[in-house]
């Protein structure tokens, strides 16, 4: 296995050990090449499963991420999260899978949380990455196991399990990735009652029910160490834009427009949630949150 720039990394066609081979790598065992561009490891075997995402959103979550309430408040769940279930934190190095536009690892980079690297299928959003931070990024297929090998001690994974077909050969795969004490942080979005046409164009499988997930984790491998929903004061919400769109036309136009809707940042309302999510944040240190869209989880493989 060859560690590239730091990161346990194997063969996507044939799971065999990497070498290096200057400006990129290649398998030991069937020879494959994989080029290196502008710090972005090609390690992609041509093939492709199912979409997980739009790319065309990329552009979108860069410039209101750092400012809309939802992706300010799940970052400082997330930050929230580490610092509560993992001691030794400042010992390990941050991996994260499906980095998106990369504005949660940077938060966590600047927040004192050591980064590894992290991995995406998209270019557009290595690309976007790239810009923020000077870390080793890989590019993945889509619909195929990760090239990843063992010898990670911190994986993040925030939102993108939904995406993924096989959600349990997923974990399972990542749990084999991570050291014997090895860390699991993701987000998922929570309550299948929820799911609608706007998990639908973003790609979503399914949303998770709390017991539903710490159930797939726990076979997956993990050891649970927090499990909390959060995002609390949008259920109702939800709840009522679901009930109210079954009785309108236009299903995914309509779903589209939502969504640009949800992406504007809209300064006071934006403001009071941000707000409210702290409390929220306030009172998940005392006990997990019995209901929200989103779930939260810390997870340690079993040494």
């Amino acid at each position: 296995m060859c560690h590239w720039r730091g990161l346990p990394l194997v063969c996507p066609r044939c799971r065999g050990a990497l070498a290096a081979r200057p400006p990129g790598a290649a398998c030991r065992q069937c020879d494959a090449e994989y080029a290196e561009q502008e710090g972005v490891l090609e390690l992609v075997a041509g093939r492709r499963g199912a979409p997980g995402f739009d790319p065309h959103f990329f552009s979108t979550l860069r410039e209101v991420e750092d400012r809309h309430f939802w992706f300010v408040g799940r970052r400082q769940v997330v930050l929230s999260a580490l610092r509560r279930c993992v001691p030794d934190l400042a010992s390990r190095r941050l991996f994260d899978v499906g980095c998106g536009s990369g504005g949660l690892l940077t938060f966590l980079s600047h927040s004192g949380v050591r980064v590894a690297g992290a991995c995406d299928v998209y270019p557009e959003s290595l690309r976007l990455v790239r810009e923020r931070l000077d870390v080793p990024l890989v590019r993945v297929d889509e619909g195929r196991p990760l090239p990843l090998g063992s010898g990670y001690d911190l994986l993040g994974l925030f939102d993108v399990l939904e995406h993924i077909d096989d959600d349990l050969s997923a974990l399972r795969a990542l749990c084999q990735s991570l050291v014997p004490g090895g860390v699991l942080v993701l987000t998922v979005p929570a309550h299948q009652m929820l799911y609608d046409e706007m998990d639908e164009i973003a790609f979503h499988r399914r949303r998770y029910e709390r017991a539903g997930l710490r159930r797939v984790l726990e076979e997956s491998g993990f050891e649970v160490r927090l499990l909390s929903h959060f995002m609390s004061p949008l259920v109702p919400i939800l709840m009522l834009i679901r009930s109210a769109g079954k009785r309108l036309p236009g299903g995914r136009s309509r779903a589209l427009e939502r969504r640009r809707v949800e992406f504007r940042v809209v300064p006071g309302v934006n403001a009071a949630m941000r707000g409210v999510l702290a409390l929220e944040r306030a009172a998940m240190v005392h006990a997990p949150v019995p209901f929200g869209s989103s779930l939260v989880a810390v997870a340690v493989r079993g040494r």
